[in-house]
């Protein structure tokens, strides 16, 4: 039985987001933002770690590396991007760096 390229594709962008999930857990990451979501920029699983795992996912397929392995590893490593470097690369908006100083 042979498994369409397409098919493999959904399923490593599928893998990509669940280790992303999973070891955003493992980091103690929290699911969701604080509230009020829409003005909240804490990092959370939901928003931005799959989201970086499924541009990473992307990246690396187009490039052509492609498999379920690809997906697992690109996935940990987003969770990783979001726990450790987000911050750095993209700081808080100036408005909410100081409201949390007050």
């Amino acid at each position: 039985m042979i498994i369409h390229v397409e098919v493999m594709t959904m399923i490593s962008y599928f893998l990509a987001v669940v280790s992303a999930i999973i070891v955003g857990l493992i980091l103690r990451l929290p699911l969701l933002p604080e509230r009020p979501i829409r003005y909240s920029f804490t990092i959370s699983i939901i928003f931005p770690t799959t989201v970086i795992a499924l541009g990473l996912s992307a990246m690396v397929f187009e490039l052509g590396w492609e498999g379920m392995a690809v997906g697992i590893i690109v996935g940990v490593i987003s969770a990783l991007i979001s726990k450790y470097l987000l911050e750095k690369i993209l700081p808080r908006p100036a408005e909410q760096v100081e409201g949390e100083t007050q």
